[in-house]
């Protein structure tokens, strides 16, 4: 981040906006079995399409239209708005497997339903026999900048929070039994970022809405994570870092932390472990800024992002952790998200509409100057905005008890959400639920190298549907998740995920990049 700070935030807004289109890791069900594409005999439509069109449903105004595509053959297609102004879409396929999959937003949201990536995952699940469902959180992209739709309506925020989600389902299994005479047998959620802060806001409020939910990189302290938005682009904004340094900052962390894991193949399997000290391990400049070295302001910046947000002695919210300035294709996770050459930084963007529109909830924040914003004198009068939007939440029992089964995953480089969010949620949970019961029923997936939701310089594609489909129907826990590195369609490297907090250990002899060479053990102390 650098001079060019000072241009107006709605410079990056459609480019920051766009890029949440899919929040999703894509690679749901393709581990999905042959033979497995129903539960039961297929449920063949008992009605016709076009008479959903004249059937009234409380709070809804729909279309029907039949249509088909080449992968997902013919399907009954509804549309239409849950009052006041959630969009959704209902596909349901002529020939049904009993299971309702829904998938998540990304960003702010407001997407338009008929994005290619939206219809395209859409199309996948239905080809596989799944009735598919998708919403817009209630209000248009196209129309407001990321957060600027909360501004003076509370009902849009709500909605965005979790309301127009558990209407769509609702609506969904209505529909369902009106078309196929048959209700869903299992409902799915699958979705990343804040699909699965989404996800996570079903267990946690509406705990019969989904048996089984897969949550990625979920934004689960929201309020949280565009605070430490504001306090990263503060630190930067004091002591400008470009990304022409990023390579830099990224060979020093690997070279003092690769091999903390017992194995140098340029992935830090847990941060955690990491003793990075930037003030040691930089190189200083001698005299001003330079490409290759770092002044002792920016050094300094660079600690103070890793320390993490600070209220009274205590933080609040945990820093970045090493690593996450990782290179991938030759750019740095830091890139964009955290530093940005030429306008603000995504993390700056996500921080400054949520500090105007949402943070001082009932107060409106319009005025608001992100680089005068006191976090620490003014944390305190955050609070409503907490009970509307996070998902923190860790008593997940009700949704336990309803035989819910759920499944997290987290990047552990990823620059847009921390990840020790769902560690430290994870740990809440085992904390009030107990360890044993826990893992009955929920399960997280630390991903080394992993940027947000997919991408980044280690294994980060793989199915997480799947095995919860296991979980869910067949009582078989997931107890590790095989993820590939891809490379123009073929597997480069494949790595164990492991259910936290074990760890994949080397067995230390087999090839680095097959996971067979790995099996999931208990972290050693120390």
């Amino acid at each position: 981040m650098n001079s060019t700070m000072i241009l107006p935030l709605g410079v990056a807004l459609c480019a920051i906006s766009a890029s949440g289109a899919l929040a999703q890791n894509r690679a749901s069900l393709t581990e999905l079995p042959e033979g497995s594409r129903v539960a039961y005999a297929p449920v063949i439509a008992g009605a016709d399409c076009a008479a959903l069109a004249h059937e009234a449903f409380d709070g809804i105004t729909h279309l029907a239209t039949s249509e088909e595509t080449g992968e997902a053959g013919p399907f009954c297609r509804i549309q239409g708005i849950i009052h006041p102004e959630i969009q959704f879409e209902i596909a349901l396929p002529q020939a049904w497997n009993r299971r309702l999959y829904m998938f998540g937003n990304g960003g702010y949201a407001g997407e338009d339903l008929n994005d290619p990536a939206r219809l395209a995952l859409r199309d996948a699940a239905l080809a596989r026999g799944f009735m598919t469902v998708q919403q817009n959180t209630g209000h248009d992209a196209r129309t407001y900048s990321l957060g600027d739709f909360a501004d003076g309506s509370l009902s849009r925020l709500v909605d965005y929070a979790h309301r127009a989600v558990h209407e769509t389902v609702v609506a969904a299994k209505t529909i369902a039994q009106d078309y196929y005479d048959q209700s869903p047998a299992y409902s799915y959620w699958d979705g990343c970022s804040t699909g699965g802060r989404q996800g996570l806001m079903a267990a946690q409020r509406y705990p019969g809405d989904f048996d089984g939910i897969v949550a990625g990189a979920p934004v689960l302290d929201f309020t949280g994570t565009q605070l430490w938005g504001i306090y990263n682009a503060q630190q930067l904004d004091r002591a400008p870092i470009s990304s022409a340094q990023l390579p830099v900052l990224a060979r020093a962390v690997m070279a003092a932390c690769d091999a903390t894991d017992g194995l140098e193949d340029g992935l830090i399997s847990d941060p955690r472990q990491c003793e990075f000290n930037p003030a040691n391990d930089l190189l200083r400049c001698e005299g001003g800024a330079g490409d290759d070295c770092f002044t002792e302001d920016q050094i300094g910046a660079i600690q103070a992002i890793a320390d993490g947000v600070q209220v009274d002695g205590e933080t609040v919210f945990p820093g970045v952790p090493w690593g996450v300035e990782g290179m991938a294709q030759d750019q740095s996770g830091w890139n964009l998200w955290i530093v940005s050459d030429d306008g603000p930084s995504r993390q700056l963007a996500y921080g400054d509409t949520f500090l105007r529109n949402m943070a001082l909830l009932p107060t409106r924040g319009t005025d608001l100057d992100w680089r005068e914003f006191d976090i620490a004198g003014r944390y305190g009068e955050i609070g409503m905005i907490r009970d509307i939007l996070d998902a923190t939440d860790p008593d997940l029992s009700a949704f336990k008890q309803r035989g819910g089964k759920m499944i997290t995953y987290f990047g552990w480089a990823d620059p847009a959400l921390n990840p020790m969010m769902g560690v430290n949620y994870y740990e809440d949970v085992r904390e009030t639920m107990g360890i044993e019961e826990t893992e009955d029923f929920y399960r997280l997936f630390m991903v080394p190298g992993m940027f947000h939701c997919r991408a980044g310089y280690g294994p980060d594609t793989f199915d997480a549907l799947t095995p919860l489909i296991e979980w869910v129907e067949n009582g078989q826990a997931p107890d590790q998740i095989l993820a590939s590195q891809m490379q123009d369609g073929t597997a480069t490297r494949t790595r164990p995920l492991c259910p936290y907090p074990q760890v994949a250990v080397h067995d230390g002899s087999g090839d680095p990049d097959a996971a067979a060479s790995f099996t999931c053990e208990a972290p050693t102390e120390g």
